[in-house]
């Protein structure tokens, strides 16, 4: 079976990777896995085993849309929306009573838009 990863650059690693751990994701990866006291040069990051990586981008851009973004298609939130509420720039959300169904699109902390749909 072959998995894609999609890498996103990042101009600040350590604030990423904290911002997204803050909100649930899981750091299972970096290279300070095997040398721990260096500079971050990657990060994978996963929620319910979807994983995606951060890599140190000194690219300027400051364009409002961005290049990439996630799409998460998830079996619950856990209070990601609440979480969310507080820390990111929510654009949708969408709440379906009758299917049950929730998503939320939000900004990251360097403007990618995420989507994580539940339902």
């Amino acid at each position: 079976m072959a998995v894609c990863i999609p890498f996103l650059g990042v101009p600040d690693m350590e604030q990423a990777v904290v911002w997204y751990t803050e909100i649930g994701f899981k750091c299972t990866g970096s290279n300070r896995f095997w040398e721990p006291n260096t500079p971050l040069t990657w990060a994978q990051l996963e929620w319910e085993n979807a994983a995606f990586m951060l890599f140190p981008s000194e690219k300027k851009d400051n364009n409002s849309i961005k290049d990439a973004g996630l799409f998460f298609k998830v079996r619950q939130l856990n209070g990601l929306v609440e979480k969310l509420k507080q820390m990111a720039r929510i654009i949708e959300l969408t709440e379906e009573p009758h299917s049950n169904k929730v998503e939320v699109v939000f900004e990251d902390l360097n403007g990618f838009r995420i989507t994580f749909s539940c339902g």
